[in-house]
């Protein structure tokens, strides 16, 4: 501990205050509203079960069991939102099991009374089990013994199928010898003496006195409470705590769940560190398939944001709180894959990666350019169920080697890890696909045979979907999309064809038929960790007129403003098609992309113990200025007349001409950021200044993502901006290369076109979170046409009204 507290916090802040919250929770989408069946169940209960499903990615007819759970609310409700799946709700409660069964009837739905233990499924025979916050009671029920913890999760993998996953949502503790800071503002008027004072009555403050003396009260009473010592405070009217992070920890948890304190006085949160739970998790033969924080956002507004900070014990700011950790794990034979990653550098090998460069004759610039001489489609075969349900069949547990690359000199802002095993299109050559007749239904059904083991409705041939450039500046590549229309099979296979980048490891993954909804939601909470899958999925739902379910939500109030330079897609269409060749070859190199190449390890478990299965040399790309984390970020503002208006860059970069003989590109703003931004409060921070704007006017929009899993370890963070005012905009943006501005659900349009994924990415995220689309708002455009035939045709939109939040994009043609 430093003697001189001031010494210690080296960068004043604006003082916290002690103000009431507005917080409301946002408005489920209409047609859940609407669901007779969740009529009585409250929003934040619907929430979370969509939530938890959305981490359980499962084929029709599963069966899982969400254990200790309690009332049957969260059980009966993902239920109703998976009725494809089976569900057991478990609880040693028999008189809320017997509520339960009264009051929550479905036919994929039952409860019973009992403990995990005892024998009421045969063993090997569930898909999944959901531990939502319930370990932690398991763990205090048993007087803070970490062998029950060990003992039940033991008991669901013995239930568990081969591939059944668990699924765990609870809280971690941070390092064992951790000491934080935590610094509250005193509420003035309270001045009443603390004995017998009711909880609801206590502010923050005598909360956390009270607790530091009545924390494990199941104990004697020597034996509660913990170490807190005040420090002189840093602003007028505000309190300075050192205590246990642990207890820091508890402590915003219960702060949180006020109405339940005395109801939870004896439960401890937190007990395991999240590498506890790997560890373990690896024992069982688990494949951790994904680890994460999660930020309720909801959760942080009402009780956190500039209402209490956390600094740790050398004065640093720490970012808001997680409010809970997510882990999902899955069930293995033994001597398979559970996790693949960077082991150490390789050397005297011949790279599978060159590079090039690019210079603008019109401004000078110089543009190194990396390629690999492959050239992939991807295809995503699908059909659509009796019931309007659309199905793809995409490549699961795909080896990746680079996301789980060392750390170098930035850290992972989000704290989120895989396995190492992803879910995408599946991909198949380019130059075979070019050798078949494109109307001969015999040669596609042969095709689709050899490479996927499906076969295609009589008379489907392939469809055109959307193009991507992964990376337009310096990646030398131009992905396209197939549809192809597929009869259901019994059962899928392997793939016939892996990509040279995943192959060499032990397992080639999958062929798995899956709802498309299951998809997106997975890539919703960032389980899915992909930009391509999530674009090629909801062009397919709108080019089939389906209705999906979009469950983001705009995390900003957007502010009113009338931007001066308006644009039009038609026109960025238009441009596209026209010929532009600025860019030529180059001898001299920017020097700004290294080339790396590592030995990646396949490790498994063999008889108990942890062994390599396979390895391979992986080349892949850093930037040399040191950036692996990139903010994406889209400028919005709402018109006086609802409209929402986003913030473009007009730009030409090398890759486009390649491929289309044309370099113009419409993307958003692009922040690499420093490596002294250590996680997302401190990019939000950064970014306002960039942006000149307040805090409170970015947010994080959607999860993180890969920009290209196949050539580099560089995640993007998606962000939104509204400026302050209505001459905001005269100031967003302008630094970092906006153009103009133009209706989002225009841009949403130009998911038709070839362009930059991560755009695309940004783009529909925000557009699901802000706007809905009339059924007569459809963009006519054809996959199947050329360029010049897209730019001929593509209609002018009317104006789209605000929509709520929660929306279909567009309702069933039945």
């Amino acid at each position: 501990m430093q003697s001189n507290i001031a010494e210690v916090f080296q960068n004043p802040e604006t003082p916290l205050k002690n103000e009431k919250s507005d917080f409301t929770l946002d408005p489920l989408e209409p047609d859940i509203q609407e669901n007779s069946l969740l009529s009585a169940i409250p929003a934040d209960i619907i929430r979370k079960a969509w939530f938890t499903m959305a981490h359980l990615v499962l084929e029709d007819n599963a069966q899982v069991l969400d254990v200790k759970c309690g009332d049957g609310k969260h059980t009966y409700a993902m239920a109703v939102l998976n009725p494809t799946v089976e569900f057991i709700g478990i609880d040693q409660n028999i008189k809320v099991i017997d509520r339960a069964k009264e009051l929550f009837q479905l036919p994929n739905l039952q409860f019973i009374a009992g403990d995990v233990s005892e024998n009421f499924v045969p063993k090997q025979s569930l898909d999944g089990v959901v531990n939502s916050f319930s370990l932690h009671e398991t763990y205090s029920e048993n007087n803070a013994n970490e062998k029950s913890i060990e003992d039940v999760l033991e008991r669901q993998f013995e239930l568990l199928k081969i591939g059944g996953r668990v699924f765990i949502q609870d809280h971690v503790l941070p390092s064992d010898d951790e000491y934080y800071f935590i610094e509250i503002p005193e509420d003035m008027r309270l001045k009443s003496a603390l004995v017998d004072k009711p909880i609801e009555h206590m502010s923050d403050v005598e909360l956390l006195l009270y607790f530091s003396e009545t924390a494990r009260s199941r104990e004697d009473d020597q034996f509660r409470g913990f170490y807190l010592e005040e420090v002189p405070a840093r602003f007028p009217h505000t309190r300075l705590f050192r205590l246990p992070a642990k207890w820091a920890r508890e402590f915003l948890i219960r702060k949180s769940r006020k109405d339940k304190w005395e109801e939870e006085e004896n439960q401890e949160y937190s007990f395991f560190m999240l590498h506890d739970f790997t560890r373990l998790l690896k024992n069982f033969g688990a494949r951790v398939q994904y680890t994460a924080p999660h930020w309720d956002q909801n959760i942080i507004r009402k009780h956190y944001n500039n209402k209490i900070r956390l600094f740790d014990d050398e004065g640093e700011r720490l970012g808001s709180p997680e409010t809970s950790t997510v882990i999902v794990a899955q069930k293995q034979n033994n001597k398979r894959s559970l996790s693949i990653g960077e082991r150490r550098p390789a050397r005297d090998a011949d790279p599978d990666i060159r590079i090039t460069a690019m210079r603008n004759e019109y401004d000078g610039k110089i543009y190194d350019l990396i390629a690999r001489d492959i050239e992939i489609t991807e295809i995503l075969p699908y059909y659509v169920s009796d019931d309007k349900k659309l199905h793809v069949f995409v490549h699961d547990e795909l080896p990746r080697g680079l996301t789980n690359t060392v750390p170098r000199q930035q850290v992972n802002l989000d704290g989120k890890y895989w396995s190492g095993h992803m879910t995408e299109a599946l991909s198949v050559p380019s130059d075979d696909l070019k050798k078949l007749n494109p109307k001969s239904f015999r040669e596609i059904m042969n095709f689709s045979k050899q490479y996927f083991g499906l076969k295609p409705e009589l008379n489907q041939f392939f469809e055109d979907g959307p193009g991507f450039y992964p990376a337009p500046d310096c990646i030398d590549e131009n992905i396209k999309t197939k549809y192809l229309k597929v009869s259901k099979p019994a059962k899928t296979g392997k793939p016939h064809y892996l990509h040279p980048e995943a192959s060499n490891f032990s397992d080639k993954g999958m062929i798995r038929n899956y709802d498309a909804q299951q998809i997106l939601n997975a890539i919703g909470v960032g389980l899915l960790p992909t930009s391509r899958l999530e674009i090629q999925i909801l062009a397919l739902y709108e080019k089939l007129g389906l209705s999906y379910q979009s469950w983001a939500e705009c995390p900003l109030t957007l502010e009113m403003a009338e931007p001066d330079d308006l644009s039009r897609a038609e026109d960025f269409a238009a441009q596209m098609a026209d010929e532009d060749l600025r860019y030529k070859p180059s001898k001299g190199r920017s020097g700004l992309l290294k080339t790396m190449q590592s030995k990646f390890v396949d490790e498994g478990q063999d008889k108990g113990s942890i062994k390599g299965l396979a390895s391979r040399d992986m080349d892949f790309i850093l930037n040399e200025e040191g950036s692996m984390n990139t903010a994406v970020v889209l400028p919005l503002a709402k018109k006086m007349n609802g409209e929402v208006m986003a913030g473009v860059v007009e730009t030409y970069l090398p890759v486009p001409q390649r491929y289309k003989g044309n370099g113009f590109l419409v993307s958003c703003p692009s922040l690499p950021l420093p490596p002294d931004i250590k996680n997302l409060d401190m990019a939000r921070k950064y970014i306002a200044e960039k942006f000149e704007v307040p805090e409170d006017n970015v947010a994080q929009m959607g999860e993180s993502f890969f920009s290209h899993i196949g050539v580099t370890p560089q995640r993007i963070y998606p962000f939104v901006v509204t400026p302050k005012g209505p001459s905001g905009w005269k100031k967003v943006g302008r630094g970092h290369g906006v153009t103009s501005f133009t209706p989002l659900y225009r841009l949403y349009r130009l998911l038709y076109l070839d362009n930059y994924y991560s755009f695309m990415k940004v783009v529909a995220m925000t557009y699901q979170s802000c706007l809905g689309v009339d059924s007569d708002m459809s963009a006519e455009i054809s996959f199947s046409q050329s360029h010049a035939e897209r730019k001929e045709s593509f209609v002018s939109l009317e104006n789209s009204p605000s929509q709520p939040i929660w929306y279909n994009p567009k309702p069933d043609n039945d």
